[in-house]
């Protein structure tokens, strides 16, 4: 019987008020997990910005992640060298992605498991309407 070590834990994280930004973010964030060969435990989505450090923090400890990755279009970017001392105590790390060259990695195809983010429900006129707003 042959076992398998699982794969470390990623948390991302993504910030834009745009929904379309924040799509391309969720691809790159996604895509480099899989291509770094992490399970992506969560992908923290701040729409406005307002979220703190110890908030994406938190998220990796409750996940126990080895990596948080980030994109460089991000407000939280800037902070990389404080994110990477928060984290070093848990022995995780945090890598900042260009995600605009990880949004041009092409996905799979051969279907082996489906993007975490392909379970987020699709925005609603409502919900476009509350955001807006």
């Amino acid at each position: 019987m042959t076992s398998t070590t699982p794969r470390p834990t990623a948390v991302g994280y993504v910030s834009a008020s745009d929904p379309e930004v924040l799509d391309a973010q969720r691809h790159a964030v996604t895509e480099y997990a899989r291509v770094e060969g992490f399970a992506l435990a969560q992908i923290v989505t701040d729409r406005f910005d307002g979220f703190t450090l110890s908030q994406v923090v938190q998220a990796a400890r409750l996940h126990e992640a080895r990596l948080v990755i980030v994109p460089a279009d991000t407000t939280l970017a800037t902070a990389h060298a404080r994110l990477v001392h928060e984290l070093e105590p848990d022995g995780a790390a945090c890598t900042v992605i260009d995600a605009s060259a990880a949004a041009a990695v092409q996905p799979r195809t051969d279907a082996v498991a489906p993007r975490l983010t392909d379970a987020l429900r699709p925005r609603t006129a409502r919900h476009a309407a509350r955001t807006t707003q």
